[in-house]
């Protein structure tokens, strides 16, 4: 107990206070920084969440399209749509092993879908409607498996058409890395602004405690020892700060979900609160004091260095 004590005394060797240089605006921006740093690593999630969902719903899905007009233009009756969609359907099941559902969608569906843009008051019969055919197969199918399915359905009917959202999949992924690459440059300017802000607060207590210093090194005291009270300091600074700026954080998260969770569709999926993404709030604060602790230990040392 007697040691405890005696090394409480010596790592207070420094009159270190509450209102030293700059420690109030450090401890103010490492909370802002990572309160950003969690919004970044819960939209980071988000984004995930919603690319795994957009693909997993197209992955193996191909949509075909029977026009309502022949090669030659001409209109074709619904009898003649329903027998081409039969003999595609037969066809398909006969020489598609690995086709999972054949779904057609109904004239009133087809109908629901052009809607927005004709006007609920058309009628159908008025309307020369394409016949819209959905398959699933086990799995994304391959170019070459593609091209096998093109030419089985254009032997029902050469006019068809087929398409296989790749050019869609492949925008959204673009998209979304271009967010996800958006936040890693978020993430890493909060911790370069920590970085420089808790540097320039360590210079600015070492000229502050100038005296003192110098009081010590007549003393015996070394570098490193002498070193060593300022990083100490300043990770309790900043790990409470990094505390308190992920908690705010997380508020904000959690206020932005009850806000929003009446607007969930398929589109926008819900932010998923697992175990894994709790750990990883739980990162934020520990790694930004860690990497705080660093660099202030190296200022310290590089500056004491230079001190006469």
């Amino acid at each position: 107990m007697l040691d405890t004590m005696k090394r409480k005394q010596r790592l207070q060797d420094l009159p270190f206070g509450k209102e030293d240089v700059g420690t109030r605006f450090v401890t103010l921006v490492i909370v802002m920084m990572t309160a950003l740093a969690t919004l970044a690593l819960g939209g980071a999630e988000v984004i995930i969440s919603m690319r795994s969902n957009w693909v997993d719903a197209i992955r193996g899905q191909v949509t075909i399209e029977i026009p309502a007009t022949d090669q030659n233009g001409n209109i074709r009756n619904p009898e003649t749509l329903d027998a081409l969609a039969h003999d595609m359907e037969a066809g398909l099941k006969a020489n598609a092993a690995d086709l999972k559902a054949f779904q057609r969608l109904s004239r009133e569906q087809v109908h629901d879908l052009i809607a927005p843009w004709l006007g609920q008051d058309m009628a159908q019969d008025d309307l020369p409607l394409p016949v819209l055919i959905g398959l699933s197969f086990e799995d994304t199918p391959m170019p070459a498996r593609i091209g096998q399915i093109t030419a089985q359905i254009h032997k029902t009917d050469p006019a068809a058409s087929v398409e296989t959202h790749q050019s869609w999949l492949d925008d959204l992924r673009r998209f979304s890395g271009v967010l996800l690459m958006a936040s890693a440059f978020m993430a890493f300017a909060v911790v370069a602004c920590c970085i420089l802000c808790v540097s320039g607060a360590v210079n600015a207590q070492l000229a502050s405690h100038q005296a003192d210093i110098d009081l010590l090194h007549l003393m015996g005291a070394t570098d490193d020892y002498i070193g060593s009270q300022f990083v100490r300091v300043v990770a309790i600074d900043v790990g409470r700060a990094a505390l308190i700026g992920t908690l705010t954080g997380v508020i904000f998260l959690k206020a932005g979900g009850m806000i929003a969770g009446g607007l969930q569709a398929a589109t926008i999926p819900a932010f998923s609160w697992n175990p894994g993404t709790w750990l990883s709030f739980a990162a934020i604060p520990a790694v930004v004091t860690c990497l705080c602790f660093v660099a202030a230990r190296a200022t310290v040392l590089r500056s004491l260095e230079k001190m006469p």
